[in-house]
């Protein structure tokens, strides 16, 4: 079975596509586990809300590369490295689609009567928000340091501005 590559052996501009698809996805999926009520959670349509939203928003973005990847392109470029270029903006777009995964399943725990609704809802939005939390951490463990208090402290930071965003979407557009 292949083994996933370490994030360090990849080349800088693949872990920032990951990474900047990492954030996206979770504060995405975050607006949406926020903008869900209970009686929908306990419906099963919250299951389907955040899967869809992080799907839809992986494929919107990986069109949008695609299609940037557009401009500028060598004319000679051959078909195997546009195909390359193509996996790669598939793969580097992955953690967008898997952020809705745990909230997901928190949410079909409630709809199955597992958890409370409420339970379920404060247990998906926090741990989106811890996943972006540790983006500090992450960012100095890719970089090839060992993580610091300050990259914790950034995490948490980001985490607060990402949340506040994620309220805020939700604030305006429902």
């Amino acid at each position: 079975m292949p083994r996933r590559p370490d994030p360090r052996d990849l080349p800088a501009e693949h872990v920032r596509d990951r990474m900047s698809s990492y954030i996206y996805g979770n504060i995405t999926v975050l607006s949406a586990a926020i903008a869900v009520d209970p009686e929908q959670i306990e419906r099963g349509a919250a299951v389907l809300t955040v899967l869809a939203t992080a799907v839809l928003t992986y494929l919107a973005h990986v069109l949008a590369h695609l299609v940037a990847h557009g401009i500028g392109a060598d004319r000679g470029a051959d078909d195997v490295a546009r195909r390359e270029s193509a996996v790669v903006i598939v793969r580097n777009a992955n953690p967008i689609a898997t952020s809705g995964l745990i909230p997901a399943v928190l949410y079909a725990a409630a709809w199955v009567g597992w958890l409370p609704s409420v339970w379920a809802q404060v247990a998906a939005v926090v741990i989106l928000v811890v996943r972006i939390g540790l983006v500090g951490v992450f960012m100095q463990r890719f970089s090839g340091t060992r993580p610091t208090f300050l990259g914790l402290w950034g995490g948490i930071v980001l985490a607060a501005v990402a949340f506040v965003i994620g309220l805020v979407k939700v604030v305006l557009t429902h």
